[in-house]
């Protein structure tokens, strides 16, 4: 079946048609990562988006039970240039195509995505849609247009979990989660230490939160513009000096601009696993996983809060702490290989 993506602008490539048949509207961005495909396709953070993995060859080791990031599924696009049917590896358990479908992922192969890629880079991520079956062009493009951008819609609270659970029990520290849109492995490394982990919905108010007792809060990474969570910024706010906080990825977003700091949209984001940061304190650089769109502007920083990590490839700020009070926060994802861990100022053990 033939199958299409269009951009808002009108241009247009063509292929075939994989995974569920349909039509999907979101963001188009452009992710550069080798591998973790799977790990994309279920990640909250791709909530609303259209992505184009820029690697020509998916779907070589196929798809496994342990690799998915959330039994929830994004409402997503996806587009490769070379769908691997045959898949081999020992871990393997189906065919990407296969997970396609039964997870609902409109598709588009058979693509230039270089070409692609460029065009996004030229111009910037814009809106799109991937559709298969035949089509009338002018109206999709019409309804490309009329469809709400994915960054005008609360996409946190389609994603954050309904109601507080207990995500494992531990003798440790109490780590209260605020989830924005927070993935498994996340959740996996809080964990670390035998510490107890909670999750709360996002607009949980702080004197819930305190309710809790917790050691630390965490702001969690999730979809969006951050100027969507203006409920948060208060109750950051309210909980500021009050009990450690940290942030990761939009979480990190959401502390900055609680404590006076602005955020901007990047051209086409920081999507992929193969951004330095630099760690300023020690100088060491690590390659680190990201997807967001949006950064915190440096200058606009107040002067409790001093950057902590930058971006090597465009200076953006990566990392920030506060000078007094117990609070940091990372823009990227912590890695396997660091065996992440609360910063140790951050969590008052009982």
């Amino acid at each position: 079946m033939q199958a299409m993506l269009m951009l808002a602008d009108g241009t247009i490539f063509k292929g075939e048609a994989a995974g569920a048949s349909g039509e999907v509207h979101g963001e188009v961005v452009c992710n550069t990562s080798i591998t973790g495909y799977q790990e994309v396709l279920t990640d909250k953070a791709n909530h609303g988006k259209i992505v184009v993995m820029t690697y020509p060859l998916i779907g070589n080791y196929g798809v496994n039970n342990d690799d998915a990031q959330e039994q929830f599924k994004p409402t997503m696009g996806f587009v490769v240039h070379n769908l691997c049917e045959e898949p081999s590896n020992w871990r393997s358990t189906n065919k990407l195509s296969d997970f396609l479908s039964t997870q609902g992922v409109v598709t588009v192969t058979g693509i230039d995505t270089r070409a692609l890629a460029r065009h996004l880079r030229k111009y910037g991520t814009m809106k799109g849609a991937v559709i298969s079956g035949n089509v009338d062009q002018q109206a999709l493009l019409t309804r490309i247009n009329a469809a709400p951008a994915s960054l005008e819609r609360d996409l946190v609270s389609e994603v954050s979990t309904s109601q507080p659970y207990v995500y494992c029990e531990g003798e440790g520290a109490h780590v209260v989660v605020v989830d924005l849109g927070v993935d498994q492995n996340t959740l996996r490394y809080l964990r670390a230490d035998n510490n107890k982990v909670t999750v709360l919905p996002a607009y949980t108010s702080s004197k819930t939160i305190m309710n809790y007792q917790p050691s630390v809060v965490v702001y969690t990474n999730g979809p969006g513009d951050p100027m969507m969570l203006k409920p948060t910024f208060t109750t950051v706010q309210e909980l500021l000096g009050k009990v450690p906080l940290f942030g990761i990825g939009l979480g990190h977003q959401v502390l900055g601009l609680a404590l006076g700091a602005s955020t901007f949209k990047m051209t086409h984001g920081h999507r992929g696993n193969n951004q330095p940061v630099q760690d300023l304190a020690s100088g060491r650089v690590q390659m680190t996983s990201q997807n967001h769109g949006f950064a915190v502007v440096k200058e606009s920083l107040p002067n409790e809060l001093v950057v902590s990590h930058i971006n090597l490839h465009d200076g953006t700020v990566e990392g920030m702490n506060h000078r007094l009070l117990p609070l940091s926060s990372i823009q990227y994802q912590p890695g396997e290989e660091e065996r992440f861990c609360l910063p140790a100022q951050l969590v008052s053990r009982p």
